[in-house]
């Protein structure tokens, strides 16, 4: 019965989150991102994973890398490929996400050729930064406020010249001091969406 509980989520113009189980039936004209909800963090019904995933309706390029931090189900970088980038990795700092983000990107049709998965923290291991590469065109961090500080001072060569930092999962009582610590950190806020007490910043 609980499966009653995930309804399909239509997020921005084009997009539409389905539990694997309803995949097969489905018949509409959005893009569908297929997922097992009952894996881990990411099911598309949390308002900061819907901002991000609007945001990246209208920024992914054709032919983009993306990497996702705090990656969770997978749903973001799996969503950027959908949309059309070319590659995309995923990182969490639970080392379950990875089996959880390769099954997800296996409902979706997406390979091990355009998909990587690690695990670790991202903030204190230099050798998983280089390891990670880049630069990437989308850079996308939906976590929380204080990874979201750390991440200002350290993920700037991730991103490509040009490219952007989309971070979100911002309490709205923290969204000006997290806004002040990217502008300290050099990075420029382009466009800020909120939704049901949350903050998401797009930062160049």
């Amino acid at each position: 019965s609980w499966k009653e509980n995930y309804p399909p989520q239509e997020v921005g113009q084009t997009l539409v989150v389905l539990p694997y189980w309803l995949a097969g039936d489905y018949t509409g004209t959005r893009l569908p991102v297929i997922l097992d909800p009952g894996l881990t963090f990411g099911t598309g019904a949390h308002p900061s994973t819907q901002m991000v995933l609007e945001t990246m309706e209208a920024r992914i390029a054709p032919g983009a890398a993306c990497l996702d931090l705090g990656s969770g189900s997978g749903i973001l970088s799996i969503a950027a490929l959908l949309l059309g980038a070319d590659r995309a990795v995923a990182c969490d700092i639970d080392e379950k996400c990875m089996d959880v983000a390769y099954e997800n990107a296996a409902l979706n049709g997406v390979g091990r050729d355009r998909y990587t998965v690690r695990w670790g923290d991202v903030v204190t291991d230099r050798a998983l930064r280089r390891e990670l590469g880049g630069p990437y065109d989308v850079v996308v961090a939906n976590i929380v406020a204080d990874v979201i500080k750390a991440l200002a001072s350290t993920v700037r060569p991730l991103v490509r010249e040009g490219g952007i930092f989309l971070c979100s999962g911002i309490i709205d009582d923290r969204a000006e001091e997290v806004a002040q610590c990217l502008r300290d950190n050099g990075w420029t806020i382009a466009e800020t969406r909120s939704s049901e007490g949350w903050f998401s910043y797009l930062c160049r």
